[in-house]
């Protein structure tokens, strides 16, 4: 089987990895799957090899559209009802589920806490409807603010620190939307290739090609590391792999044991 894309780059970038803790390091083209075999002391390990790629999760995004629009109908529909001084930022954790299953309950929870009007400035309503949680963060209306009703969604629960700063509420929603969309794409390889590699003899491993954070960073003090530590840590399940390796553009490699 010929490497195709950036599993080259990849097969090559582990040899020289382990080529610094071992002996006699070479790789081979496998049968798809695996994408390569790598030979380290006489060992033969499965290597199936993946990108780290927002592209896999094209059915977010239209749950994602689904709730950010019911966002800005609810800015519309309930803004009068917000005190003049105050802003509310609501989060939604969907878990792939769609914005029918809790939008008209959602419309009547949110009425009965604008109706009290004796709401906490940074002090964050948590709950949840039909297994789909949220976060409402209300706060001092910034300065030139317009919109009364803003928010983001993820994907999994989540926790956004508290803040009197509007900008460091966006900042942390940013960050949020990065770990729970960089999460869950890991999560999908990881699935998708259990699948295709149920067959293949152990030991496997997983080694995934980062083409998703490399834009968000400068590799500069290892933060690629922290970050992708950060995620991993929370994943359970790796199924059949016994290694998972993460490989960036500039040669770094995340060595992480499953």
């Amino acid at each position: 089987m010929k490497l195709k894309g950036n599993e080259e780059f990849v097969a090559k970038s582990l040899q020289i990895y382990f080529n610094k803790i071992s002996k006699q390091v070479k790789y081979t083209e496998g049968e798809d799957p695996p994408d390569i075999y790598l030979h380290i002391d006489g060992n033969k390990i499965a290597v199936e090899i993946t990108d780290i790629d927002e592209n896999v999760l094209q059915g977010r995004k239209t749950i994602d559209r689904g709730y950010l629009t019911f966002i800005d109908n609810l800015e519309k529909k309930f803004k009068s009802l917000v005190a003049k001084d105050k802003k509310l930022f609501i989060i939604f954790f969907h878990n792939y589920n769609k914005v029918s299953k809790i939008s008209k309950k959602f419309e009547s929870y949110l009425q009965s806490i604008l109706e009290k009007e004796d709401y906490e400035i940074n002090c964050p309503i948590e709950d949840t409807i039909n297994n789909i949680g949220f976060k409402i963060n209300i706060h001092n209306m910034p300065k030139n603010g317009n919109k009364k009703i803003a928010g983001s969604v993820a994907s999994f629960e989540g926790k956004v620190k508290k803040s009197r700063e509007i900008n460091i509420v966006m900042n942390q929603i940013s960050d949020c939307h990065l770990s729970s969309k960089t999460f869950n794409i890991i999560n999908n390889r990881i699935m998708d290739k259990n699948k295709k590699c149920t067959h293949i003899k152990k030991p496997i491993w997983l080694a995934l090609y980062d083409n998703y954070f490399n834009k968000f960073t400068t590799f500069i003090d290892n933060e690629h590391f922290d970050f992708y530590n950060e995620i991993v840590a929370e994943i359970n399940d790796f199924g059949i792999f016994d290694k998972v390796l993460i490989v960036f553009e500039n040669g770094d490699i995340l060595d992480i044991h499953t």
